[in-house]
């Protein structure tokens, strides 16, 4: 399994939860992102600046992980800094891009095109970005050998700046499978996508879309629950037709 990959850095935001990022363009990091490193519906993950002792959420040990066959979310997430703690992350989806192209209407003549300016003036900052949209579904942190997820809106935000990048599979895993030591599961790590009600709720035509791309993800990476996950992408391929009929 490859390193997470740096997509972009945040600089903007609609809302605490929705945020836009810019994608890295070639030449400014070593090795620029792939489209389909910032596809739509792909997970991603940003760094908070909050103590983990202030994230109270549910305990997910990383053996489970280890015993489903994959790689332990251990591996996966950063390593823990000099004070002992892990930086928790906010971990959102992409649901929306935009081409940003300044130059558009422009269409009067110029003394360079676009190969001159490479050659005659390579320090020229090129003012056309890729910008994505996230939407926050909540957070997880790695501390003392137990993740720390929460699912829902992220006490804090992102700074302007932190970096975007993306969630491998294994801490996918994590994010949508721990133990609360209550019903159902008890001890036991279930499925869970407890974020699901405060993303129904942003007024958004694409979410419902990239939300239904995230339970096929879900359904690979566990087979175990595919019945329940064929019954909430059933629902929401029905309100999907319900909105479109108006």
């Amino acid at each position: 399994m490859t390193d997470s990959i740096a997509i972009g850095k945040i600089v903007r935001s609609e809302s605490h939860v929705r945020y836009t990022c810019q994608v890295f363009g070639p030449g400014e990091v070593a090795a620029a992102p792939a489209p389909s490193d910032y596809g739509f519906g792909s997970f991603v993950r940003v760094p908070l600046r909050i103590e983990p002792a202030q994230l109270r959420g549910t305990l997910f040990t990383p053996l489970a992980l280890a015993d489903a066959g994959a790689r332990p979310v251990a591996d996966a997430l950063p390593a823990p800094s000099p004070n002992g703690h892990a930086t928790p992350w906010a971990v959102g989806m992409i649901y929306d891009t935009i081409l940003l192209n300044p130059a558009y209407g422009t269409l009067g003549p110029r003394l360079s095109n676009d190969d001159q300016v490479a050659l005659f003036s390579p320090d020229y900052l090129s003012e056309r970005a890729v910008l994505v949209s996230i939407l926050l579904l909540g957070t997880m942190t790695l501390s003392a050998g137990t993740v720390h997820v929460q699912h829902g809106v992220p006490p804090v935000v992102p700074d302007l700046g932190a970096e975007v990048s993306s969630l491998l599979d294994a801490d996918l895993r994590a994010f949508h499978s721990y133990a609360d030591y209550g019903a159902p599961g008890g001890a036991r790590p279930y499925l869970h996508m407890g974020y699901l009600p405060h993303a129904i709720a942003q007024d958004n035509p694409l979410l419902p879309l990239a939300l239904l791309r995230t339970i096929e993800r879900l359904e690979r990476l566990f087979p175990e629950n595919a019945a329940l996950l064929s019954i909430v992408k059933r629902n929401f391929a029905w309100r999907l037709k319900v909105q479109t009929a108006g």
